[in-house]
């Protein structure tokens, strides 16, 4: 895992200047791709939910070497999108979308073991938000 946080850390080092870019598109494919996700929005602030987005993967990235916070962090996180209507079925549709986001916006600099990090990553914090999701339901 060592490599994969070194990987995670570089790549988001630097799309960090281009957070605005990175959320937009990732919630612009979300819908073109997934339009069945854009009910669970109603209602919501856009400029805020893109800053909660690039917040929450920020501090995923900063605590990659405190398992047990972010199991936790995560599992909270995944409880809180169940009340919003989220279903297992709405995270393989993010996690694609993110990843298709992320290459779109890290471009010529995004490498096949990036995105192979990205992914397992995202496979993780699934896994937890699924978690703290079947506690609550």
């Amino acid at each position: 895992m060592s490599t994969d946080i070194q990987l995670l850390r570089d790549s988001f080092r630097r799309l960090v200047p281009r957070a605005d870019a990175l959320s937009q598109a990732f919630y612009d494919i979300l819908f073109e791709n997934h339009p069945e996700t854009l009910p669970l929005f109603d209602g919501v602030r856009f400029d805020e939910q893109r800053r909660k987005l690039v917040r929450a993967l920020a501090l995923v990235v900063r605590h990659l070497e405190q398992p047990d916070f972010l199991r936790a962090y995560l599992q909270g996180l995944g409880a809180i999108h169940l009340a919003y209507g989220v279903v297992p079925a709405h995270y393989d549709a993010v996690r694609e979308s993110l990843l298709t986001a992320l290459a779109q916006t890290a471009g010529k600099g995004w490498s096949a073991e990036e995105e192979a990090a990205w992914r397992r990553a995202f496979e993780l914090i699934a896994d937890a938000m699924l978690t703290g999701a079947t506690k609550v339901a």
